[in-house]
């Protein structure tokens, strides 16, 4: 079995995209994996994917997923959708 990575805190702010490893202490997860593996269904997937090994989350997007802020209805929900597809194809 492959080692498993922990992960680490940032000393006093979140940044707003975060890589895996960031991702998953925000959403309080232990390891990594464990993050990646509800990555689709607990948590959504990377906003933003630059290659396979570099992917990131929104803040924004992990607190939504995790209950603390009420996702876009509407108009706004539409263009948001729109402006994330023109972005990243």
């Amino acid at each position: 079995m492959a080692e498993r990575r922990a992960v680490s805190l940032p000393a006093d702010s979140w940044p707003p995209r975060m890589n895996a490893e960031t991702a998953a202490a925000y959403c309080g997860e232990k390891h990594v994996e464990d993050f990646q593996q509800r990555v689709g269904s607990t948590y959504p997937q990377p906003r933003w994917v630059e290659s396979a090994r570099r992917k990131f989350w929104y803040r924004g997007d992990l607190d939504k997923s995790l209950g603390l802020i009420e996702k876009p209805s509407g108009m706004g929900e539409r263009f948001v959708g729109a402006l994330g597809q023109k972005r990243h194809g």
